[in-house]
């Protein structure tokens, strides 16, 4: 694995300190599209992103799903070319809904004409190209992108729409791939450390820690340690990339056992990162806030479990108030959707901690 980064459009969870090249300036070689190029390589996805390609080629709407750092918005960026352009749409920052038709016409360079609404515009510009619009961080301006997502393939026959976000759009023809973990080793089984690397979340893990100690190797000594960490935290891209970036001061070992204080020590220093993604704090508060009072209570509720829950067992004790026992299903699935709780198998386990 070189040591050195390479420039590439492919990439996991945000990059701590990474290097951001914009529309047109030196270096790029299309004028078709304004994806952000890094200087860190993607770690795996390559299933992930052949299963996007393959749905975008039979569906007009995808929407990638996912708790907050699995790496949603980089997948986007890996899934292809169109011949008139792939274009990126940055919603994370955006809090007013009706600034979502804005913010895709100025990517595109569309000026509102007087007399016409900003959605015509939009579809007479797109109509006859073949382009794939991607809405980035849809999940708190939900129903406004659903609408745009709803209304632009309509009226343009050759759009694909690509939508990130924590929870589906809900709209007609939306077909959703939900963006699963890092692959890890067995817990009761460990490879040999030579072996170990064939892990997409071991490898993201050992180049993100390279890039914050050069000497960093996997050896048999801390190779345990480093298959501990990833599984501890669930193989979630952004949460290995924030523990990696902290072997410049401590050995894997420390690490690992001062997870337990995990909200101050996943943390990024990168003076660029995207402020939501700068802690695994801001991460969970982002999806916090975008939860309703149902959700909110239910978590709290769900926090007296450990080590996993059955539906069962939530519908028997978390019942109550607002929430009847029939209901529970349903506002544990928005959980599922909007944070990730429960995202393997059996509702159980998992990198958040308790609310």
């Amino acid at each position: 694995m070189p040591e050195t980064p390479e420039l590439s459009r492919r990439n996991t969870a945000v990059d701590l300190g990474e290097s951001v090249e914009f529309p047109m300036t030196p270096g790029r070689t299309s004028p078709n599209d304004n994806l952000p190029l890094h200087l860190s390589s993607l770690i795996g996805r390559e299933r992930e992103t052949a299963q996007a390609k393959r749905l975008l080629d039979h569906h007009r709407l995808l929407t990638l799903t996912g708790p907050g750092g699995s790496g949603k918005t980089r997948l986007a960026l890996a899934v292809g070319e169109f011949e008139d352009g792939v274009w990126w749409v940055a919603l994370a920052s955006l809090s007013d809904p009706e600034l979502v038709g804005q913010a895709v016409a100025s990517v595109l360079e569309v000026r509102e004409q007087p007399g016409r609404s900003l959605g015509e515009t939009l579809a007479d510009h797109l109509a006859s190209r073949e382009t794939l619009l991607i809405l980035d961080n849809c999940e708190h301006l939900i129903e406004a992108c659903a609408r745009l997502a709803d209304a632009l393939p309509h009226s343009c026959s050759n759009l694909r729409v690509l939508a990130t976000s924590r929870e589906a759009l809900g709209v007609a023809g939306e077909t959703v791939l939900l963006v699963p973990p890092l692959s890890l080793p067995d817990s009761g089984h460990p490879p040999p450390p030579e072996e170990l690397e064939r892990y997409e979340a071991i490898r993201l893990f050992v180049e993100r820690a390279r890039y914050a100690s050069p000497s960093f190797e996997l050896t048999g000594r801390n190779a345990s340690a480093v298959a501990r960490l990833c599984r501890n935290l669930d193989g979630i891209p952004l949460a290995i990339e924030l523990a990696a970036a902290r072997t410049r001061v401590l050995s894997v070992e420390q690490i690992s056992s001062r997870l337990a204080d995990s909200f101050r020590l996943l943390k990024s220093e990168s003076r660029t990162a995207d402020p939501r993604q700068k802690t695994l704090e801001a991460t969970l508060e982002w999806s916090h806030e975008l939860l309703g009072e149902k959700e909110r209570a239910l978590f709290r509720r769900l926090s007296v479990f450990a080590g996993g829950f059955t539906l069962e067992a939530a519908e028997e004790v978390c019942a109550g108030g607002d929430i009847e026992e029939d209901a529970v299903l349903e506002v544990l699935s928005d959980l599922v959707e909007v944070v990730g709780v429960g995202h393997r198998a059996g509702w159980g386990g998992g990198a958040l901690p308790a609310p």
